[in-house]
């Protein structure tokens, strides 16, 4: 009789973990929610210190306005909707005066902040995503040239969305390395940092065969919070080749008139600290590999002495680069290679007194950099389709 009760006492004990197991506590009704797939930060006016710009995917039959854009036929695919606040939680608490939904920022992809909110500091602002629980660390950050709203109403012709269209252009950019791609957890990471500058890509509005596009311009450098100066495209590429973030891209070698193209394979780079004393300096090895792309020139390539001097040329264009990226750092007093924080890893005692004086020990800086290329492929052809004039 016992080995009977038993057996009933541990079904139903079975029955109850697996009735808890299923239960769905924090689970959200898709048709209560607005789900966020960009967000705009612009300063705001007066008392209200914050312009939040929503966009929100039409899932579930969303009322579609002027600003939105087109998707399914009859119906828009997303709304876009601002309001004002004292803070950003205020401001998205507002949203349910007009929106019988709750917004719901799993799904973000992006957060835009606009020049004057970025050059006022955005530390008030990006506190909010930091603490709330739904917000995706991974949700890609960008400063915009004008104001942010104006970035969600750009019809994208590929995307349902323009925040998913910005998000997909971020990924397809990090294929070329001439603009940082930057998200929540790495830009809040050097935010915290005692001397590490963040840097954000920055997005313009241009116009294309009359149709107005959203695109990568540069790259804003930021010192603490507040935006400082911006990179260009030479010198964010130099950034990225220090800190060990190009992952593709092309190198463009002109040899009198004559073009040569190197498509880079694989890049890495390393940045060290040394002490002579009590004065620092600073070493960036890169190490490049690339393939043969494209050639104008009918100089043969396969010929050892050729390619060894396309190699060097290489390696100096990429030194030009980090070095162009360095200088602009020194003249924006901006520390955005990290070089305090590798200084502090390799030299934690000596630290506390150069951290007393980190701006100008930072500008007069000795940083050497050191490059190898290699070119490991030529493409399905080994000699140039053009030959050399007798």
């Amino acid at each position: 009789m016992k080995k009977h009760i038993n057996i009933g006492v541990i079904i139903i004990i079975c029955i109850l973990m697996v009735s808890n197991l299923t239960a769905c506590r924090s689970a959200h009704e898709l048709n209560k929610l607005a789900i966020v797939m960009g967000v705009g930060i612009d300063k705001g006016k007066g008392k209200e210190t914050v312009e939040m710009t929503v966009q929100l995917a039409n899932v579930s039959g969303i009322k579609g306005s002027s600003q939105g854009g087109s998707g399914a036929v009859g119906s828009a695919s997303y709304l876009n909707l601002k309001e004002l606040g004292k803070s950003v939680s205020e401001a998205t608490r507002a949203f349910s005066r007009k929106l019988n939904r709750k917004l719901f920022f799993s799904h973000n992809q992006v957060i835009i902040f606009g020049k004057d909110a970025a050059e006022s500091g955005i530390e008030k602002y990006i506190d909010f995503f930091l603490r709330y629980r739904e917000t995706r660390l991974l949700v890609w950050i960008l400063v915009s040239d004008g104001n942010a709203s104006d970035i969600f109403t750009i019809k994208p012709e590929l995307e349902a969305t323009p925040g998913m269209n910005i998000g997909e252009l971020i990924k397809a950019e990090q294929e070329v390395s001439q603009v940082a791609a930057v998200d929540l957890k790495d830009f809040s990471s050097k935010l915290m940092s005692k001397t590490t500058a963040p840097v954000a890509p920055m997005i313009e509005v241009a116009n294309d065969n009359n149709q107005r596009i959203a695109y990568l311009s540069k790259t804003a450098v930021f010192k603490k919070d507040k935006m400082i100066g911006t990179l260009d495209k030479k010198e964010t590429r130099g950034l990225l080749w220090g800190t060990n973030k190009v992952k593709n891209g092309v190198i463009v070698i002109d040899k009198k008139g004559d073009k040569i193209n190197i498509q880079t394979t694989h890049a890495s780079g390393k940045i060290t600290a040394q002490m002579k004393g009590d004065k620092p300096s600073i070493k960036i090895e890169i190490k490049q590999e690339g393939d043969l792309q494209e050639q104008s020139s009918s100089e043969d390539l396969a010929n050892p002495k050729a390619l060894a001097d396309v190699q060097k040329a290489e390696e100096e264009i990429i030194k030009s680069e980090v070095m162009a990226a360095v200088a602009k750092a020194k003249l924006l007093n901006a520390d955005i290679f990290g070089f305090g924080d590798t200084i502090y890893q390799h030299y934690p005692k000596q630290w506390p007194k150069l951290e007393k004086n980190w701006e100008k020990v930072f500008k007069n800086i000795p940083v050497e950099v050191s490059v190898n290329s290699k070119i490991r492929g030529m493409g399905r052809i080994t000699k140039p389709i053009m030959s050399k004039e007798e």
